[in-house]
């Protein structure tokens, strides 16, 4: 068992996400830094497919009933106990020891795993909350989540992982499905321009201001959309949709961010800035690999 001491800002329970139920307009949900959750959980020896919890604000505090292996991840981030603990490094938790996550101010989202994994019930075949919807809720200081059953290896203590540059406004991007929709000077000025997040942005996409991105005239029919899609609203204002994006967009779909960079976009700060560059297909494959490499070098 995990108990929470302290919950910070906001603090839920995430998986992989909510797969399959996009038809009934709910969205997948799980991490909006998916690298950095699977690197979490590749440290305490977890599946992918494990849960942790996703921290949004500092001073989430808990501590475990029994020996575990824990780490936190993100940006910006580290685990307090006896000492200081980097973040993307495992760390052993002793029974009733309290740790706390440290959150700096350029972190948005945290990630903290538990050797195995948090085992909350399931609905609709995930673990991840939907607040939006009801589905799963915020936790609340004082409630206690059981866990997995896991081989604690101490050894495993002090494994550590290269985290992404998160400082990097450089943002990889592919061609999207509604291009020929853009003319070619629009499409040159998304690709050279400067954007800004702006401070509404959410789990359910990045919000961006800059210069004004214009479409052709005519609507377009309805169409399913995914986490890491650049919709172009009437207003020219660029939106990069994340973890909760909904099932369906009517905006054009000017590019679409490589899995590999989705983070890098969820962590950027309101007030910070982007820029988009285009990689082909196999760049894009090639760099998701690499991640996914690293992930099993950690195991």
């Amino acid at each position: 068992m995990i108990r929470i001491e302290a919950t910070g800002l906001r603090a839920t329970v995430q998986d992989r996400g909510r797969f399959g139920h996009l038809r009934e307009g709910v969205p997948p949900s799980g991490p909006a830094d998916p690298i950095a959750f699977a690197a979490a959980q590749a440290l305490v020896g977890n599946d992918f497919d494990a849960a942790a919890i996703e921290i949004v604000g500092d001073a989430f505090a808990f501590r475990c009933e029994d020996r575990r292996i824990v780490a936190v991840t993100g940006r910006d981030v580290a685990l307090r106990g006896r000492g200081l603990v980097p973040g993307w490094t495992a760390a052993f938790a002793r029974p009733g020891e309290t740790f706390t996550v440290v959150c700096g101010e350029r972190s948005r989202f945290a990630y903290l795993a538990v050797s195995g994994g948090i085992v909350t019930e399931t609905i609709l075949g995930s673990r991840s909350a939907y607040l939006p919807a009801g589905l799963g809720r915020a936790l609340r200081a004082g409630e206690v989540l059981p866990l997995g059953i896991a081989r604690v290896d101490i050894e495993r203590a002090g494994r550590f992982a290269f985290s992404p540059d998160y400082d990097t406004g450089q943002i990889r991007t592919i061609t999207g499905p509604h291009a020929q929709r853009f003319t070619d000077e629009a499409d040159s000025l998304f690709f050279s321009a400067e954007f800004r997040v702006e401070p509404a942005s959410d789990r359910m996409g990045t919000r961006l201001s800059g210069p004004r991105i214009v479409a052709r005239e005519g609507e377009i029919l309805t169409t399913g959309v995914v986490a890491g899609a650049v919709q172009i609203p009437s207003g020219g204002a660029p939106i990069v949709l994340l973890a909760e994006h909904q099932a369906t967009g009517g905006y054009p779909v000017i590019a679409t961010v490589i899995t590999a960079d989705l983070g890098l976009v969820a962590q950027r700060l309101p007030g910070e800035s982007l820029r988009f560059s285009r990689v082909d297909r196999d760049l894009a494959v090639a760099a998701l690999r690499d991640a996914r490499v690293a992930l099993g070098a950690i195991a």
